[in-house]
């Protein structure tokens, strides 16, 4: 609809900059649409601002006063290369006797092969006195909507009889069903096809054996209709969603958001060196990072880490442990000395989700 709405190549204009005021004119209506049970081949229009569907009536009023259209256009189609349409484009002033941009009032009406009706409303007048009576009169009552001021208004009206004698009013653009078949199925890495089961009320992967090629029998057999759950997806490596529709229309783009976690992540600072004759060990050190980051020390540049646990220096022998910030900043002089005798050190940290360093600072005894 929205490809639709903003074309306007096919558009005919038949009232080109004529004032029309309570005159009603008729153009040539469709065969293949029904209002309040009589085929609408003929489209009054009024430039009072309503239309009559086959009958010169006032059955769709938009904004409906004494107004003044200057320009129409028609215009025929079909939605999916499937459902014809015709457009009805509407263009004037709220006031019979006033151009002024303020009372503009532009619209189209959308008769569809569904039997629905759709309103586009492009400008309406400013002034919200100047927006009038806007109903849909069927026989199944009398349908009233809002027109916002200043225009950008849809309307929805869903038929809910094949005479087109009552319809369902609301908001917002209209919903029609696309008329062909579409079917998803879900591969992974190694070229397995999957496609959605249920076990004990939960939803679950179920592989396709014996998978040659993806044909239009298999999707037809097998092929989801919806998107399947996230959780699905979380257990296959390199998983992606193939698509099929038996028409040659543009496929449509399917967007995912996806949320990574990376793993736990070695960070290593470089082998400092402290032979200078200025430097006689290290005093302390401190650390801008949050509390959970896990850090270690190695004297040997990266050949063995070590903490500082309990009062002592442990060899660490698991690749993802350390001390915390707090632990490394606690360390005294005299500790830092027992191993700071080889001249150079070097520092690891393991990052996790939501961890982060800034700096780490090291003082110095000069």
């Amino acid at each position: 609809m929205e490809e639709l709405l903003s074309s306007t190549e096919s558009l005919v204009q038949l009232v080109n900059n004529v004032g029309h005021d309570d005159d009603t004119m008729n153009f040539s209506g469709v065969d293949w649409f029904q209002f309040n049970g009589v085929i609408a081949d003929k489209i009054y229009v009024n430039g009072n601002s309503w239309f009559g569907f086959g009958k010169s009536s006032e059955q769709l009023r938009v904004c409906r006063r004494d107004a003044k259209m200057w320009n129409f256009w028609r215009e025929e189609g079909t939605l999916f290369h499937h459902y014809r349409f015709l457009r009805l484009k509407w263009d004037g002033y709220a006031h019979y006797s006033s151009t002024s941009a303020d009372l503009r009032l532009c619209y189209e009406v959308f008769l569809f092969e569904t039997g629905d009706i759709f309103l586009n409303v492009l400008q309406a007048p400013r002034n919200f006195s100047y927006l009038g009576t806007s109903q849909l009169v069927c026989a199944g009552g009398t349908k009233s909507f809002s027109v916002a001021t200043g225009g950008d208004t849809q309307v929805t009206f869903t038929h809910l009889d094949e005479t087109g004698s009552n319809y369902k009013v609301a908001d917002g653009f209209i919903s029609i069903e696309q008329p062909y078949n579409r079917k998803l199925l879900i591969s992974d890495k190694e070229g397995k096809v999957y496609t959605s089961g249920s076990e004990n009320g939960e939803q679950t992967l179920v592989e396709i054996e014996s998978v040659v090629e993806l044909t239009a029998e298999l999707f037809e057999t097998y092929g989801m209709d919806d998107l399947p759950s996230v959780s699905l997806l979380m257990s296959l490596i390199n998983p992606s969603i193939v698509y099929w529709q038996d028409s040659e229309n543009e496929l449509p783009n399917i967007k995912m958001d996806v949320t990574a976690l990376p793993p736990n992540q070695k960070v290593y600072t470089e082998n400092v060196s402290m032979i200078d004759s200025t430097i006689n060990g290290i005093e302390n050190v401190t650390i801008d990072s949050d509390a959970n980051t896990l850090f270690a020390v190695s004297f040997d540049n990266g050949v063995s880490w070590y903490a500082y646990v309990n009062s002592a220096w442990s060899l660490l022998t698991e690749e993802q442990s350390g001390m915390t910030k707090k632990a490394v900043e606690e360390i005294g002089t005299d500790a830092w000395a027992q191993m700071a005798t080889t001249g150079h050190y070097m520092f690891r940290f393991i990052l996790i989700e939501g961890s982060y360093v800034n700096n780490i600072t090291v003082y110095y005894l000069n």
